[in-house]
């Protein structure tokens, strides 16, 4: 949420420049960014923004694509062609014409990074609060390898990796779907100009094909972009185990069924998928979207090369799968079913080891077992080594030489020796070795991690179809990505008037449980009508009956709606706000299952 005037941000200041033509997002970057701590400066047009990034060191610049003077793409192009040898800052196009971006002659790769208008607030300081790790690689190219890596080859000045594309000689192409493919569209660093735009415009591609080998590190991009990890993935090469949907390396013409229904299928399911689930940022929640379009379970399948000794069928590190699936298990969003159980290292969690009997005095594998003798005169009990001289046997203990077997002395066991500091003993230490960290650990205090694999639950299906609307309302905070453009300005005047004067103010978080099944029975038209009535009805009401010197302010969400309620105690309004829903509903067709939660501006802080 906005934080109010006096808030202070606890992240690390950045000098940010700001290149935009609409004075409302002007107001707007530089209202948000200064309270969270960091140095902005606004330009109008893009012939003042080269100027400003010629003449001063910049973390960040945030440029329209449509300025006056120099159009974004040419500000950020020419920077990097004239100012070479500079590291430069994070290049970020913020436009509402995202289409025209894609189709530049000059392309959008000149840029770090793309967001769409309307300005979701989250998504640009996410990009700027990345920005310190980013330029702690010493990494001046949006597209360069990371930092020990070794360089790709690219294609001229703007370096970006030259890919050249895989033989398309697969009968998959004969069908008449879009497809992204690796490593054309995306690699570990870089989405191509196709890849942002099915992220940024939702325009559908069908599915994600891997025409070259590559591990699942390549697939960082997917996971880190909105909408792509809904996408099923067809593996053209076979370099993929489970965590390909599809294995089409040996496909015939008479098996494109396969692929057909595997397509078709992602789309029914993606069709029922919740918005909430669609552009959410959390990697648990992309993974119940994901296993909800795909109809799979979370299944582990044994693999030396991984810390964890499993990879999971998703595209996802097996450590960071574990972590998640296990938060949604608490969560009762996902059923448990158990795989195996290993063995963890304490100092850095690898279940990697070299599992060995060792010395118990020194912790040496240099073991050797031999035959221990018992003199039967004296009693003396030893390793046969203690009594060999050349080809005799010498008791140590009295001097006597052995000379007949069963008569002078027996063999009545064996014994291990330490050949490193000559410790001898019966029952050796069996001891774990962490082949990442090198800590060993004995065997009676090794730490053990159960595996399992998952399935949606009954209520991880509902959530996935109904959204957080399922989960109690209790249960999401507001995000800024759906808040629309409008309230965020509105809430930091609120929050301006109420650091200054102590003017008090509420926000609405309007949530509809109805809504899927409205949408089935009787269509989106039918409901969007009557959330719009139902808006309207909403503010009448308050307005009506609220004191003077209050009002009431609706703001359209995306898949929530709000209001801003000027003058009003939160406390008293939440005791009200029950009797203004049901009236604000009286009249609408259908029971559109609204919930209002209630925010002071203590709360938003």
């Amino acid at each position: 949420m906005p934080a109010p005037a006096s808030a202070i941000s606890s992240v690390e200041t950045k000098r940010i420049l700001v290149a935009e033509d609409s004075a409302i997002t002007q107001d707007l970057l530089k209202l948000v960014l200064t309270q969270r701590g960091h140095e902005v400066d606004i330009v109008n047009d893009g012939k003042e923004a080269f100027e400003a990034l010629s003449q001063r060191d910049y973390d960040v610049a945030l440029l329209d694509f449509h300025l006056p003077e120099m159009d974004g793409v040419k500000v950020a192009s020419s920077y990097r062609t004239q100012f070479k040898d500079r590291q430069g800052p994070r290049f970020v196009a913020v436009t509402a014409d995202v289409e025209g971006l894609l189709s530049h002659e000059e392309n959008c790769e000149w840029f770090d990074r793309v967001v769409p208008k309307p300005v979701d607030i989250s998504e640009i300081c996410k990009v700027i609060d990345e920005t310190q790790e980013s330029r702690s690689e010493n990494d001046p190219s949006p597209s360069s390898m990371s930092k020990g890596s070794e360089s790709p080859k690219t294609d001229g000045s703007k370096g970006i990796p030259a890919v050249q594309p895989a033989p398309r000689t697969s009968p998959l192409f004969e069908l008449d779907y879009k497809y992204l493919c690796y490593p054309e569209d995306f690699n570990a660093k870089h989405l191509s100009a196709r890849a942002l735009q099915s992220s940024l415009t939702q325009q559908q591609f069908d599915a994600i094909l891997i025409t070259q080998a590559t591990g699942p590190e390549a697939f960082a991009q997917i996971w880190s972009t909105k909408t792509l990890h809904l996408l099923p993935i067809i593996d053209l090469v076979g370099c993929l185990t489970n965590e390909a949907d599809l294995d089409c390396s040996k496909l015939a013409h008479d098996e494109l069924n396969k692929v057909k229904d595997l397509i078709e299928d992602f789309h029914a399911k993606r069709v029922e998928l919740h918005p909430d689930l669609i552009l959410t940022d959390d990697l648990g929640e992309k993974i119940i979207g994901r296993l909800h379009v795909s109809g799979r379970k979370l299944t582990p399948k044994y693999h030396a090369g991984t810390p964890s000794l499993v990879k999971f069928n998703l595209t996802v590190p097996a450590e960071n799968v574990i972590i998640e699936a296990r938060k949604l298990q608490d969560s009762g969003l996902l059923h448990a079913n158990f795989f195996d159980r290993v063995h963890v290292c304490g100092s850095c969690g690898s279940s990697q080891f070299n599992v060995r009997e060792d010395c118990p005095d020194c912790h040496s594998a240099d073991l050797s077992e031999q035959s221990y003798l018992h003199h039967f005169k004296c009693a003396y009990q030893g390793a046969e080594s203690d009594f060999r001289q050349g080809d005799h046997l010498v008791c140590p203990k009295c001097r006597q030489e052995l000379n007949h077997f069963g008569r002078d002395y027996d063999k009545p066991g064996t014994m291990i020796r330490c050949n490193s500091c000559s410790h001898t003993t019966s029952q050796p230490d069996i001891g774990f070795v962490c082949l990442k960290c090198s800590t060993r650990t004995d065997g009676d205090v090794i730490q053990t991690r159960d595996l399992f694999s998952y399935e949606l639950s009954d209520r991880g299906s509902a959530f996935a179809e109904a959204g957080f609307a399922y989960l109690g309302i209790t249960r999401t905070s507001l995000r800024f990505a759906d808040l629309p453009l409008d309230l965020v300005i509105g809430l930091n005047e609120e929050a301006k008037r109420y650091n200054e004067n102590g003017s008090t103010f509420s926000l609405l978080h309007i949530s509809y449980e109805n809504q899927r099944e409205i949408e089935r029975e009787h269509g989106p038209r039918q409901f969007a009508q009557i959330r719009s009535q139902f808006v309207e009805n909403l503010r009448t009401v308050m307005n009506r009956e609220e004191a003077s010197g209050s009002s009431c302010q609706t703001y359209r969400g995306h898949t929530y709606d709000f209001a801003i309620a000027g003058g009003t105690q939160p406390d008293a309004l939440r005791g009200q706000i029950d009797h203004y829903c049901r009236e604000a509903g009286k009249q609408l067709r259908h029971d559109i299952g609204a919930t209002i939660r209630v925010f002071g501006a203590e709360d938003l802080s």
